[in-house]
This record gives structure tokens, C-alpha cells and sequence, in this order.
């Protein structure tokens, strides 16, 4: 069974208007009125496949008016979840049609379809852009993508692991998401654990956040305010390797998980 979630030109002067009303870091919700300028580098914290996302992602962005935002997705991601969208639409259909109707509602099946859809996060930051002139940037490395993408037709999509996933532990989507800001909240206040060692996986996990860390930096060199979207995972402290938001320290980020928006 396959089911993971895998996942211009430089402005000279930045936003100026007050932050009376903005989100703080993670336990400080809420800050009013608060003195000095507003942070140049947000950073938000992400559930992929939210069903709220776009929504809560939109009032963030508009609240903020960051002179730049940053996508983790990669550019090949973009290039071929272009080509493959269509036929990944039709594969998935296809497999629906041979399951019970309510196979659709599942916690799994729903978190596919935002799998291979395109992620809240891109559209949110073209939108933004569309209607702002703000400028948007895919900000992560293709590794990944050129791995798992390719897979998604052949194993992702096919009928036995549609099957299969119908057999996995089913909640309202909503709940699972709930469950996740939940563990991202309770994660800055817990130090994760992520044994590094020979792990591979923990290997590439470091070289990623510090590559994300120094593209965001020159970012930084270039616009007034950057506004990341990503992923929470990357977004807490692991116990003993560097995640991105520790990368990025130096620079004071303000960090947030997008359940915040709702405040």
C-alpha cells in the first residue's frame, strides 16, 4: 500500500501598516498592538490537504501583505503535477466507480484526493499573487517529487490500494486535521524526537531544512516581507536535528500554525 503525503523583481520597500491584531509565535496568540516593527519573516505552519486551507491561508496573507510568498513545493512538482493531474483524475474515478459510494468519504480516500490534487498552498499563493501583484515562489527541492510523483499513477491510484486504504482506521477529515494543529501546538511545548544516527531518512530531513533555510534567506535579501507556507513538522523543535525554524532563528522568524487564522 502507498499512502504518504509527499509531499521578479525585488521589492525596495516593505509593508508599513501597523500589526495591531497579528498572530504571535506559537503560545502567544493574538498579540495587540504590539511595539517595534513587524516581523520580516513569517513563517506557517500547514496541514496539507486542510479543507480549510485556502480560506484560512487567504485572511492570513491579506492580514500580513508580505511583499513575497514562498510554497514548499518544488518547481517540478508544479511542472509535472501539470501534465499528470488529468490523468490522475481519471485513474482515481475510474477506481471510485468500483467501490462502495460511500468509499469517497473516508479519512484515507479524502486525504488522496488532496494528494493528487493541487495543494492548497500553490493555489492560495497564485491567487494571492493574481489579485495583489505579489510575486510567489516554489521554494522546495525536487528529490522528493521526482521519486514518489512518478508512483502515484502505477500504485497510488490503483484499485487494490484504494481497497486497502478502506481498511485503515476511518474519522472525519476535519478531526484528523483538528488532531494535527493539535500535535503542532503540543509539539513546541514537547521536543520531538527524530533520531539522526545513519538514518538516511533523518539525513536527507537536515540537508532539506538547511537548503530550504538558505533559499529562504536570499529571499530575505531581496523583499521587504517573506511569508512561507510549509508544513508544521518543520516548523518545531527536533531534539537533535536543526529543523527549519531553528535554521532561521538569527532572523527572529514570527512562526505560526495556519489554525491560528481563526482567531
Amino acid at each position: 500500500m502507498f499512502d504518504s503525503d509527499y509531499q521578479e523583481k525585488a521589492a525596495s520597500q516593505s509593508h508599513t501598516g501597523g500589526w495591531e491584531g497579528v498572530w504571535g509565535r506559537a503560545g502567544e496568540r493574538h498579540i495587540k498592538n504590539s511595539p517595534g516593527p513587524p516581523p520580516r519573516l513569517i513563517l506557517v505552519g500547514t496541514v496539507h490537504g486542510d479543507p480549510q486551507g485556502y480560506e484560512r491561508a487567504l485572511r492570513l496573507l491579506q492580514r500580513w501583505q508580505p511583499d513575497l510568498v514562498t510554497v514548499e513545493v518544488s518547481r517540478f512538482s508544479l511542472r509535472y503535477r501539470r501534465r499528470q493531474e488529468p490523468r490522475w483524475q481519471r485513474l482515481l474515478r475510474q477506481a471510485l466507480e468500483e467501490l462502495p459510494a460511500a468509499a469517497a468519504e473516508h479519512l484515507a480516500i479524502r486525504r488522496l484526493l488532496a494528494q493528487v490534487a493541487l495543494p492548497f498552498e500553490v493555489r492560495v499563493a497564485r491567487d494571492f499573487s493574481r489579485r495583489y501583484g505579489t510575486p510567489w515562489r516554489p521554494l522546495d527541492l525536487g528529490g522528493l517529487a521526482r521519486c514518489h510523483l512518478p508512483r502515484y499513477a502505477r500504485e497510488l491510484l490503483s484499485l487494490a490500494n484504494l481497497k486497502a486504504l478502506l481498511d485503515t482506521e476511518d474519522e472525519p477529515l476535519e478531526d484528523y486535521v483538528a488532531r494535527e494543529y493539535r500535535r503542532a501546538h503540543m509539539s513546541c511545548d514537547h521536543t520531538l524526537w527524530r533520531p539522526l544516527g545513519a538514518n538516511p531518512e533523518s539525513r536527507r530531513f537536515l540537508v532539506r531544512e538547511r537548503l530550504l533555510a538558505r533559499r529562504l534567506r536570499h529571499c530575505l535579501a531581496g523583499y521587504g516581507r517573506v511569508a512561507h507556507l510549509g508544513g508544521w513538522e518543520h516548523l518545531v523543535p527536533w531534539r537533535d536535528v536543526t529543523g527549519l525554524w531553528q535554521e532561521l532563528a538569527d532572523h527572529e522568524p514570527l512562526r505560526l500554525f495556519l489554525d491560528e487564522a481563526d482567531d
